[in-house]
């Protein structure tokens, strides 16, 4: 074990001196992942990646909602914070990962622990995706990196989903902002949400966009999400869900971009935002789409 890493852990109050032991967790692309072991309980402890601020994350901000998702019951508990550091350490929970029709048959309790965190009221920080992507942009010029031109095209198309939503402003709600299957743990009774590092004030359209994008559900499957989130589904809530889908998708390929600029990851950055933007563009070229931007400017309860 790395004596840095392992320093840094002991600075946690009453491990100083105790008998850890500490192992390495897999996932995460910004942050290293460790399992401690102390007293016979086992918690989780994340170093932070370098320069994450650039990614849009802010660590107080990250602590204040995954507080809440702890006291919620829907995210780990939250014990404290690594002193310096601005990370939480959390008690582990077991669990596994699910993909494909195993996270789908499971769709409507990831729903649940959706909504709870949604209907839990405002947070200190915001997420306006729109925003979002411009700064992204703007923070990997500043960095010296390239801004692809896909980007140009998909910002005047932020527009225009922007605009079309303005007619009915979503509330914004707090929202997690980054639902990977990877962030959703199952137990055999019970679903966690993970990382909450990207949570903030947002429309909860994005949220049900991000996670059918990353968990890769099919038309059906989309349209069991927003049955079970709304109780229907009315054809301008199905024209903003397809709109923040180009969103998300936008969002991460710009996410990618900014990583380019500043990451020493061992993974193909420019494939990944190439992928991801192409497909936010794809969404622009279906056939739908123009009738999407018209129904989108219509109440989504309607």
């Amino acid at each position: 074990m790395n004596t840095a890493v392992e320093d840094a852990i002991r600075r946690f109050p009453g491990w100083a001196d105790a008998e850890l032991s500490i192992g390495v967790l897999d996932g995460g692309m910004t942050n290293r992942n460790f399992l401690v072991g102390v007293d016979g309980q086992e918690f989780v402890v994340r170093i932070p990646g370098e320069r994450t601020e650039l990614l849009g994350i802010n660590r107080l901000h990250e602590a204040e909602v995954a507080r809440r998702a702890g006291e919620l019951g829907i995210g780990p508990e939250v014990l404290g914070e690594l002193p310096g550091l601005g990370t939480q350490v959390i008690r582990y929970v077991a669990g596994r990962h699910l993909s494909g029709d195993a996270f789908t048959s499971r769709l409507d309790e990831v729903i649940t622990a959706m909504r709870t965190l949604h209907e839990s009221g405002p947070v200190g920080a915001d997420f306006m995706i729109h925003r979002v992507v411009e700064r992204h942009a703007q923070d990997a010029l500043n960095e010296g990196g390239t801004v692809p031109a896909a980007y140009d095209r998909l910002h005047l198309q932020s527009h225009r989903i922007e605009t079309a939503l303005a007619t009915h402003p979503a509330q914004m709600v707090a929202c997690h902002n980054d639902l990977l299957p990877g962030n959703v743990l199952f137990e055999e009774d019970r679903v966690w949400l993970l990382d909450y590092e990207y949570a903030g004030n947002n429309d909860p359209f994005f949220d049900l966009a991000n996670l059918s994008v990353n968990a890769e559900l099919d038309r059906s499957d989309e349209k069991k999400l927003l049955t079970g989130y709304f109780g229907r589904v009315t054809e301008a809530a199905w024209a903003r869900f397809q709109l923040m889908k180009v969103m998300s998708e936008f969002r991460e390929g710009m996410w990618a971009v900014v990583q380019q600029a500043i990451s020493s990851l061992d993974v193909d950055l420019v494939a990944y935002a190439t992928a991801r933007l192409g497909q936010a563009e794809a969404l622009t070229q279906e056939p739908e789409y123009e009738g999407w931007l018209k129904a989108a400017e219509g109440d989504p309860a309607v």
